[in-house]
């Protein structure tokens, strides 16, 4: 078999033949990795011109491409908040996600322009919200979108203490929305009355 595979390989036609297709395979690699290579240029001028790098950028220049860890960052609003924006469940958030996955897997409306889409809309409109009424550095305003790890990392309170506080177990609840979290829980008041506690429970903390 083997001997009769290199008498056929031998064959000029056989060989210009592979070598043609070795070629071709080569071209559409670097056509590919080309490409790329240029969309990634494009996007980093793109990210220098509009002052996204030095986070002076407006709303107006997030465009689908974009992942919500780099919008996250370049807007100084929590991922979080973000995803909250984008109704993504919390347990399918993936921080490296383009603003065009998203869109595919939720099923967002993206009939708009490459420019435009519904996902940059809700995130311009959240993140023009969020300016309007920031969190507080050192965490002392509890926000229904957060997570109770989310507010652990923030203020630097173990998630165990405000579990404990809380009065309810930690396993499985540590990563959901306040909001979600107080309506499975079922807390006396609703979500309000649950956020507040969550910030007795901070207090409590710092009070010791």
């Amino acid at each position: 078999m083997i001997a009769r595979l290199r008498t056929w390989l031998a064959r000029p036609r056989v060989r210009m033949l592979v070598t043609i297709v070795v070629i071709v395979i080569g071209l559409a690699v670097a056509a590919v990795y080309g490409i790329r290579s240029v969309q990634s240029f494009r996007q980093l001028r793109y990210i220098q011109q509009q002052g996204l790098d030095r986070g002076t950028a407006s709303v107006d220049a997030i465009r689908p491409w974009m992942t919500v860890r780099f919008v996250a960052v370049a807007y100084a609003v929590p991922e979080e908040y973000l995803f909250n924006a984008l109704d993504v469940p919390y347990n399918q958030r993936n921080t490296n996600s383009t603003l065009r996955d998203i869109e595919k897997i939720y099923q967002i409306d993206s009939s708009l322009t490459d420019s435009r889409s519904e996902a940059v809309e809700r995130l311009k409109k959240g993140i023009t919200e969020y300016r309007a009424n920031p969190v507080t550095t050192g965490l002392h305003d509890v926000r229904l979108w957060m997570s109770i790890r989310y507010i652990a990392n923030s203020s630097g309170v173990p998630e165990s203490f405000i579990f404990q506080q809380l009065g309810i177990p930690q396993e499985g609840n540590d990563t959901k929305p306040l909001g979600l979290l107080s309506d499975e829980q079922h807390y006396p008041g609703g979500p309000r009355a649950f956020e507040q506690a969550v910030q007795r429970a901070l207090d409590a903390h710092q009070g010791q």
